[in-house]
This record gives C-alpha cells, structure tokens and sequence, in this order.
C-alpha cells in the first residue's frame, strides 16, 4: 500500500517571498514532528542531527541527495530553542523557486529492495489550478495532525510513476547534501583511525564492545547503505570502470559495479572511499586478490597473473575522483594490499579474518 506525506507550504519556510521573487531566508519544508516515521530516524541526542534523503523530483527523473535536518538545540544548549525538522529545498528539486505559498506537496515514500535500507522519496507538486488540489486539501482539512499536514496510505490514481527500475535512475548530490556527507564520513573515518592505532589487546575490547561494523551503524547508518554506496561510487567515477575507463552501457543499464576496497566478509564499510567502481571482468579480479591498487592509486597485478592480459593494466593510475572524499581512502587500500590481494592462491574468494 502506497505512503504519502501531503504538505501545505507556508510563507516563512518558503522564505518569505517578496513581489519580486526574491526571498529574505533560505528556502525548506517544514516537517510536521507528528509524521517523523515517514521520514528517516534523527536523534533528539545529537545536536541538529541530520541525514541526506534521495527525493526524485515530478519534472525529471534524477535522484537528487537532499538535506534533512532535525535542529533540536533545544535539548543540548543551555540556551537553545529550536525543536523543528526541515527538508531544506535546493535549485535541484526546486529550480527558479518553484514551490509558492499554498502549493500543496505530496511525498510518496516507496521502499526499496531491502526494507532496512534509505527509502526513495518521489516529490510532487500541486498549485491551486490543479484538479486534485481540492481533495488534497480536503485530506489535510480532516487529518489529525494540524498545521498543514496529512499523512495518507491508499491509492492516489492520479500520481503515477515507474518504479520498477529505480536502480538506474540519474543520482545528483545537492551541495548542502555533499557537505553532510563528507561531515559523516570524516567522523567515521576518525573512528576508524583510533581503532586501527590500538593494540591487540585494545583491539579485542574494541570487539567486545564497539567493532567497526557498529561503528557504522552508530554514525551515519541511514546515509551509508547498500544503495547511497552504489549511487555514490558510480557518480564518483563519471560511470566508467575506474581501472579500464570503459563502459557498455545501454539506456540507463551498465555494465558496471560499486566494488568494495575493504570487503564486507572483513566488515568492510559502505563509506563512499570504501568503494570504486569496476566493469565486472576487473571486479571479479580485484575480489579475488588478481590486482590490488597501492598508495598511488596504480594498478598492481600478482606476479603469478603476469601473463594474462590482466598485466596491460599493470603499473596503470586508475581514474581518480575530482571529488576528494570520493577519492580511495589509504587506510581500506591498505587492507587490500594486505588481507585481499593474493588469497586466489590459496581459496579462490574472499576469506573471513
């Protein structure tokens, strides 16, 4: 059954608008704390926590990464007042400064694959000259949450929209979105790196309390996933094979994979550096330990491969993502080096350590 989150937008979150278009503030959508299920989890305990949400927008079909904010200073300084989530809008799902007061704006949260995973969120817009403006405002006008706001699940006939290829959808990556995104992954990265300077001794009390993998799931886990990894990595690299710089592709279909540096066996994270992306011929053989990248970002093949034609690449810089924290981290090319590379020889696939 389909979930929608129905929206009447007010004055002062869309800026005050003034004759002239311009705005006096920064322009968002107000979210009601009575629909917060709807949307991702934010702890009331971090201040202004908030993660990057995808949102397909009615007038194209891109996924664009957009920024939602629970400012809740209220409960962390002495001083604080806010207590308020906001979807904060930008030029890319609302271009020219689309949304007008009154518009009504509708959210259809679809699932994806795995239930656990972030949520697609299709975006719509509804002005008072729409034919289903009316009964949109009769289900705000009869909802229980006041303010403007409506929660729905059933069938709204006259929003449609495939969703069965979801997958390859254009993603794009707002800039207030980017900078969430790299504030995330330097925290968990920071963690990473206190826990690879312990001794073994502190390395098992880590595991017993706090290994990597809760690490994850502790900061950021809404925003790293299965999915926002492999979005992530293939927009990094321009959807080209980071090593071959081809691709065969077909519409929206590519022959072309997020692989992980650090393996999930070895509780390899879903951070953007973790990942590059490869056609699957070098996929395969960067899992199987066949080539490695060092520190340089140059390709390494095994001496045992040398005469296939996996040796061409040999010596070869991979692609290098203009966007630093896109670009492989060192500490999961070192793991790779270590744990990864070689192990063909002795299983064939990836070991558990």
């Amino acid at each position: 059954m389909a979930k929608y989150y129905i929206k009447k937008l007010g004055f002062q979150e869309l800026g005050s608008p003034k004759p002239d278009g311009s705005v006096s503030r920064g322009r968002y959508i107000y979210v009601s704390k009575q629909v917060q299920s709807f949307f991702p989890q934010l702890s009331k305990v971090i201040t202004n926590d908030a993660v990057v949400i995808p949102i397909v927008p009615f007038f194209k079909n891109e996924k664009v990464y957009s920024w939602y904010v629970y400012h809740n200073d209220k409960y962390n300084q002495s001083n604080g007042t806010r207590d308020e989530f906001r979807i904060y809008l930008n030029k890319l799902i609302d271009p020219n400064k689309l949304y007008q007061p009154n518009d009504i704006v509708v959210f259809e949260r679809v699932e994806q694959n795995d239930n656990e995973l972030m949520p697609l969120y299709f975006m719509y817009r509804f002005d008072n000259e729409n034919e289903n403006y009316h009964f949109l405002t009769s289900l705000i006008t009869n909802s229980k949450i006041k303010g403007g706001h409506a929660l729905f699940e059933g069938d709204l006939p006259f929003i449609e929209h495939n969703t069965n290829n979801v997958e390859n959808i254009k993603v794009i990556i707002a800039n207030d979105a980017e900078r969430e995104i790299v504030k995330q992954q330097d925290e968990i990265l920071q963690e990473f790196t206190i826990a690879n300077d312990t001794t073994k001794q502190q390395e098992e009390n880590l595991e017993e309390n706090e290994n990597y993998e809760d690490i994850e799931q502790i900061r950021g886990a809404h925003l790293f996933n299965s999915v926002s990894f492999r979005d992530f990595v293939l927009l990094a690299y321009d959807y080209k094979c980071a090593i071959t710089e081809k691709v065969i592709y077909w519409n929206s279909f590519y022959n072309l994979e997020a692989a992980h540096i650090k393996p999930k066996a070895h509780l390899g994270t879903f951070l953007p550096c973790n990942g590059i992306a490869l056609c699957r011929d070098m996929h395969w053989a960067f899992d199987k330990g066949f080539i490695t990248i060092d520190n340089e970002l140059k390709v390494i093949v095994h001496e045992d491969v040398k005469n296939t034609l996996l040796n061409e690449y040999h010596g070869k810089k991979i692609i290098v993502p203009k966007v630093e924290y896109f670009q492989p981290s060192i500490i999961f090319l070192k793991h790779h080096q270590t744990n990864v590379f070689g192990m063909f020889k002795y299983s064939g696939m990836i070991r558990k350590i």
